[in-house]
C-alpha cells in the first residue's frame, strides 16, 4: 500500500512537472502582449535605430509595450515578417537598395508581402499585409505626434520611387 501511494505521488508530481514547465505556446502569448519591432543583426544601424523607436513608442504608445527583436539575418527577418510571426520591422535604406540590386528571393517576398508604414531619413518601418488597420493608424499617429513634439529621429520623410509601397492610410494621416 505504501508503494502504491509513492507511485501515485510520483505520477502526480511528474504530471505537473511536464505540464507546468512546457514552454510551447509562450512565444504566442508574449507576442500578443508586446508589440515586437524587428530588425536584422546584419543591417548596419538598424538595431540602434530600433531601440530609439522603442523609446518613442514607450512614450507615445505605451499600451503597445514595444520590444526590440533581432533576426539573425535578412532572410530570417523576411521569413518572420511574411509568416506574421513578427509583423513589424525596421530596415535600412542601404539594405533595401542591396536587396533591390540583388533581386533576391527576400526582395521578391518583401514586394509581395510587405508595405511601408513609415519612412525615416535612412530607415523604413514595414509591416506585412495582415497587420490590422487600427494598429497601423495608432502607430502612424504616435510617430507623427512624436515628430511634431521635436523628436527629429521620427520625422516622416516621404520617399518617391519607393519599391515597397506605402500603406494606403499613411499618406492620408501624415500632414505635410
Amino acid at each position: 500500500m505504501y508503494i502504491r501511494f509513492k507511485l501515485k505521488l510520483f505520477l502526480i508530481v511528474m504530471y505537473f512537472f511536464v505540464c507546468g514547465h512546457a514552454p510551447w505556446g509562450q512565444h504566442e502569448v508574449y507576442r500578443q502582449i508586446h508589440m515586437l519591432v524587428m530588425c536584422s543583426k546584419k543591417d548596419d544601424g538598424a538595431f540602434e535605430f530600433t531601440k530609439n523607436i522603442k523609446v518613442i513608442f514607450d512614450e507615445y504608445l505605451p499600451e503597445a509595450k514595444a520590444r526590440v527583436a533581432r533576426a539573425r539575418d535578412t532572410e530570417r527577418l523576411v521569413d518572420l515578417l511574411i509568416t506574421n510571426q513578427i509583423p513589424l520591422a525596421i530596415i535600412s535604406n542601404n539594405l533595401l537598395i542591396k536587396l533591390t540590386n540583388e533581386n533576391s528571393k527576400d526582395y521578391k517576398n518583401l514586394l509581395e508581402h510587405a508595405k511601408t508604414l513609415y519612412s525615416f531619413k535612412n530607415m523604413f518601418l514595414i509591416v506585412n499585409h495582415d497587420f490590422p488597420k487600427d494598429y497601423i493608424e495608432q502607430i502612424i499617429e504616435s510617430l507623427d505626434k512624436a515628430s511634431r513634439n521635436n523628436h527629429n529621429i521620427v520625422k516622416f520623410v516621404k520617399k518617391n520611387n519607393l519599391s515597397i509601397d506605402y500603406d494606403s492610410s499613411v499618406l492620408k494621416k501624415i500632414k505635410f
